[in-house]
């Protein structure tokens, strides 16, 4: 295995900036999501992560326990809390440089993209589970 196209998860939810928070914490909690890609037509423009929504709610358990839900989060999209203009990487990346970039810029995971649209992501957990 020499790139992350060989290792990158493809399957899982994307979120889009108009998306209210409500609707971002509802598609990680359905996909076990710890972050969410943002497009717009199919163009990457943000992520959101679990980090950003502890942040935001101020509840630490914001995935886990649906009975903390607040109806104000209906009304705050997700453009106003995602990491706009994340690093990706392109399929043809070495798993290498994915990993060094997960660890100098202390991140989870790196949105994958090839011709401006997102094909997958790659996360640590991806990572691990190839050393294993």
């Amino acid at each position: 295995m020499n790139t992350v196209a060989e290792i990158m998860t493809t399957e899982g939810g994307t979120g889009e900036p108009q998306n209210s928070i409500a609707t971002a914490i509802r598609l990680m909690r359905q996909g076990q999501l710890r972050r969410l890609p943002v497009v717009e037509d199919g163009v990457l423009v943000g992520i959101v992560t679990s980090g950003d929504l502890r942040r935001i709610t101020g509840l630490a358990s914001i995935l886990k326990d649906p009975s903390q839900d607040n109806f104000l989060w209906h009304h705050i999209p997700v453009a106003n809390v995602m990491t706009r203009d994340p690093i990706s990487l392109s399929p043809d990346t070495p798993i290498s440089e994915a990993a060094r970039l997960l660890v100098q810029h202390k991140i989870g995971g790196l949105p994958i993209v090839a011709d401006g649209r997102l094909v997958g992501i790659i996360t640590t957990s991806d990572l691990l589970g190839t050393l294993m």
